[in-house]
């Protein structure tokens, strides 16, 4: 996930324009500093509507500990709701997940999440994208309501941690 620490450099450094949106967001600490920092980038542009950066809110379904991301769907309830009410510079797109390999149950955990997560908010879900899915698995994920898929390895190759120490 995104450290809070890097939000703002992030978003100031890269601009709202190039910034589609960002997928891991799981605390309001997070949320805040980029909310600040697209605030930021709002005032010194001469622009009237204020632009908004878009969000996904990470949800852990598998359970790990190695997994990032709020643990249920009141938790997510509960984040989303405080989102919308305090940052203003930001847009909820939808709901992001990485599942455990193997385990699809938590893509079914993920658009079960976004039902009760907009049912709470008055959103349609077909408006709250689902960010699920990677390269060994993807098309499971597509099948079961994925609108958006992480194939960086399928594109780049496998990650290289041979020089990690």
């Amino acid at each position: 996930p995104l450290q809070s620490n890097k939000a703002a450099a992030l978003v100031k450094n890269v601009g709202l324009k190039q910034l589609a949106c960002i997928e891991t967001i799981s605390t309001m600490k997070l949320a805040n500093k980029l909310n600040n920092a697209v605030a930021s980038i709002n005032e010194e542009s001469s622009s009237e509507d204020g632009e908004k950066l878009g969000i996904y809110v990470q949800v852990n379904t598998s359970g790990e500990d190695s997994k990032s991301g709020v643990n249920n769907a009141e938790d997510c309830i509960s984040l989303v709701k405080d989102i919308m009410s305090a940052c203003t510079n930001l847009r909820i797109d939808g709901l992001m997940t990485i599942g455990a390999p193997g385990d699809f149950s938590c893509f079914e955990s993920l658009v079960e999440c976004r039902k009760k997560v907009c049912e709470a908010v008055g959103v349609d879900e077909d408006s709250f994208a689902l960010s699920m899915g990677m390269s060994g698995d993807f098309e499971e994920a597509i099948k079961r309501s994925a609108t958006s898929v992480r194939v960086g390895s399928t594109l780049f190759g496998a990650r290289d941690y041979s020089n990690k120490k």
